[in-house]
């Protein structure tokens, strides 16, 4: 990403919070540069318009939840114990903690479930490169903490977990509270259990 003057920096600090709340389509240009402390035509001399804007607030949002990614899965290799069954767990479990501090994961998830028209391409683009990128952290582990496991089944199970990954964030997105932590504990417990079984037949 190119490097921005620390205004720049203010507008995406103040656009990201807006966007996550309003989303694109309801969002203004006046609303964002008045509470950054200056006059949409300021604006104007640091972003081209509110695609140019609402990229660059992507691209932060992916390299923050990149970055959340990455520190999870290297906290996990400290910790988790063999088997499989906690590769991947780190990660889940701090999502719902993180979705409620990180305005950056509220516009990340809002944006990918209901990307606006105009940038479908581009946000599309952004955020499957970020679930590629789970998924072989994902893999990794997984092959670390149960080696015996074929690579198929590895893929396999990635594919399951990425699938368990969306369907928190849309509880996140649409629910939250007690219904992510039933469907969190109830894909988990299946995830789990078919690992174990997975793992003593390999």
């Amino acid at each position: 990403m190119k490097k921005r003057s620390a205004s720049a920096d203010n507008i995406c600090a103040v656009a990201v919070v807006h966007f996550s709340e309003h989303g694109y389509d309801a969002s203004s240009l006046s609303d964002i540069a008045g509470q950054a402390g200056m006059r949409k035509a300021s604006l104007y001399s640091h972003f081209a318009g509110k695609d140019a804007l609402f990229l660059d607030v992507f691209a932060d949002a992916l390299a923050e939840e990149q970055a959340f990614m990455d520190s999870c899965f290297a906290d996990e290799a400290a910790l988790a114990a063999p088997g499989g069954q906690l590769a991947g767990a780190l990660y889940c479990d701090r999502m719902a903690q993180r979705y409620a501090e990180s305005a950056h994961l509220r516009f990340l998830l809002r944006t990918a479930y209901l990307p606006p028209a105009p940038l479908r391409i581009e946000v599309g683009t952004g955020y499957e490169a970020l679930l590629a990128q789970l998924q072989q952290h994902y893999m990794a582990s997984l092959g670390r903490l149960a080696p015996s496991l074929p690579p198929q089944r590895i893929e396999l199970y990635a594919q399951a977990y990425l699938g368990i990954v969306d369907s928190l964030h849309v509880e996140l997105i649409y629910a939250g509270g007690a219904a992510l932590q039933q469907r969190h504990a109830a894909l988990w417990q299946i995830l789990s259990d078919s690992l174990a079984m997975a793992v003593q037949t390999a």
